[in-house]
């Protein structure tokens, strides 16, 4: 079956009606993802969020249709996450279906990454924003990471660091569940939600997956060398490459 061949999935019998108990679940589910960033370190107050919505634009949509991220720092590093992919469903009959794409993603780096500048003006707000953009518009990586254990992207990345590029002037993502600090999910009222950590590939790790026969199985070997790596699962931006023997 191709990757992409996603079997349709049931609508959950946990969905409310009307706006008033659509807004108490949309609450219920941000009070959730709040509580359990806040185990992940000091969230910043203000969420990154575009001047005007991506999806008023020909974006895709997130669920409740808010899109947003939220930068949370530890000692020696920053991650930024996702605020809104596991929102509830809204659709237009004023139904609401909860915990949205059934995921919210990150990335991690040191803050030696940032260089002192605005997180929301550096190459890895980029990569998650894009990120977040494509498992917006997919709609099923839930499904995806379920069945293969991890997915990759090519991304064109703005102002990417030198060297971390491919002869087609892209950057590389791996998308994996679970790192040595960062839980693979998350409990909401209405179930759990997955967390998927991104790792910005070496152009060669990158073409590794690429020159695969199995790449299901390639990306499940890079994200076991890259956990077993002096950096693990942060993104770095010289580091050596980790290629699965």
């Amino acid at each position: 079956m191709p990757d992409n061949d996603i079997p349709q999935v049931a609508q959950p019998d946990d969905a409310v009606v009307g706006k008033e108990a659509g807004a108490r679940m949309l609450a219920a589910a941000c009070a959730a993802r709040d509580a359990f960033y806040v185990t992940l370190g000091t969230v910043d107050a203000d969420v990154l969020a575009p001047l005007v919505n991506p999806a008023f634009m020909g974006g895709p949509r997130w669920p409740s249709l808010r899109q947003a991220w939220r930068v949370i720092r530890r000692p020696d590093s920053i991650v930024i996450a996702s605020d809104g992919l596991s929102d509830p469903f809204e659709d237009d009959d004023d139904v609401f279906v909860p915990r949205g794409h059934l995921l919210e993603v990150c990335i991690e780096a040191p803050l030696s990454a940032f260089d002192g500048q605005e997180v929301a003006q550096s190459w890895l707000f980029d990569v998650i924003y894009q990120v977040s953009q494509n498992v917006a518009d997919h709609g099923s990586i839930d499904l995806l990471v379920q069945r293969h254990g991890s997915v990759s992207m090519v991304l064109d990345v703005q102002d990417a660091p030198e060297g971390l590029e491919d002869e087609n002037e892209q950057v590389g993502v791996l998308l994996a569940q679970g790192t040595a600090t960062i839980p693979p999910s998350f409990d909401t009222p209405y179930g759990e939600v997955m967390l998927l950590t991104a790792t910005v590939l070496q152009p060669a790790e990158l073409a590794h997956i690429g020159e695969a026969a199995d790449k299901a199985q390639s990306r499940r070997d890079l994200a076991a060398a890259l956990a077993a790596s002096p950096t693990g699962h942060l993104s770095v931006t010289s580091r050596p490459s980790v290629i699965p023997r």
